[in-house]
């Protein structure tokens, strides 16, 4: 088209029978205009392709972010990129299409202003100039248009960067939300699987107020019960879950249980005065403690 639109202006001086220097001028401004044009077209068009590419790489980074904001998608290894890495290099790619923009408007500008002066006063170069104006004007569109997209895409890899900023927060509050539970958990795991016993004779658990002395007339038939505020400090813990026999201090010793434990749920039931001797064998732990985690045991 370009070739014909030159064959035609060219024909159309020989027309007019100007001298061979005016043809020759005037072809090589046609010429020229028409490198201008190709020179802006080439421009405007390696800007849209630039811009899509910016597109294709949103999209990229949205669907990474998507997946995990911290890292990258088994299928993105290419670029061996982060996300974070990629919203970074994303935002210097629209940086350099602004550039790239505001420096295609300027020479849109002086390009204009170079084809104004080749016209003169010619006509039909006066007419060049018109086309030329058009095509400046439908050029001038198209970079508004991509200046828009160019804000669009800025925006958004703003927003971009803050919600991952947010979900890399919400993360982190949740690991410490679920540090904290879990630690929380185990405490009372450890709590109500921790319980406390105590073997030893009359005496010394009456002077460590482990035991108190009730009932009876005039010294005779008391019997020995639990104080009523025990102090885990006088007693051996253990975890019950674990622990499933109990040594007694003296193996030629019997120890009566004054606690409230089930004593149906040891191994070896105890005598009829509810002795045991030797050791202390746990069948079910959780019927065993479930009336008191304290367990006190008298030598006899």
């Amino acid at each position: 088209m370009r070739k014909l639109a030159l064959a035609a202006f060219t024909f159309a001086l020989m027309a007019c029978d100007p001298s061979k220097p005016e043809l020759e001028k005037s072809l090589a401004q046609t010429q020229r205009i028409s490198a201008e044009k190709d020179s802006l077209l080439k421009d405007v068009m390696a800007t849209s392709q630039f811009i899509a590419e910016a597109n294709t790489e949103l999209a990229k980074v949205r669907n990474r972010n998507a997946s995990n904001p911290t890292k990258a998608q088994p299928g993105e290894t290419e670029s061996n990129l982060t996300p974070a890495q990629a919203r970074a290099q994303l935002l210097t790619k629209v940086k350099e299409i602004t550039v790239r923009l505001n420096d295609a408007e300027s020479r849109l500008a002086a390009s204009r202003r170079r084809v104004a002066d080749m016209t003169g006063k010619s006509s039909e170069m006066s007419k060049q100039l018109a086309a030329y104006d058009t095509t400046v004007q439908s050029f001038k569109s198209m970079i508004e248009s991509q200046k828009a997209e160019i804000a669009s895409l800025t925006a958004q890899v703003t927003s971009l960067n803050g919600e991952v900023t947010k979900l890399k927060s919400d993360n982190v509050m949740l690991v410490s939300d679920k540090t904290s539970l879990t630690d929380e958990r185990d405490k009372l795991t450890t709590e109500r699987n921790t319980v406390y016993y105590v073997a030893g004779t009359k005496d010394e658990l009456l002077k460590k107020h482990i035991i108190q002395q009730t009932g009876g007339m005039l010294g005779i038939g008391k019997v020995q019960v639990p104080v009523r505020e025990l102090n885990p400090a006088d007693f051996t813990s253990i975890d019950k879950t674990k622990t499933a026999e109990i040594a007694l201090p003296k193996t030629d010793k019997p120890y009566r249980i004054v606690t409230r434990q089930d004593l149906t749920a040891l191994e070896t039931t105890p005598d009829k005065s509810g002795k045991v001797s030797g050791a202390l064998k746990i069948k079910d732990a959780n019927t065993f403690w479930a009336a008191s985690k304290y367990l006190i045991l008298i030598e006899q």
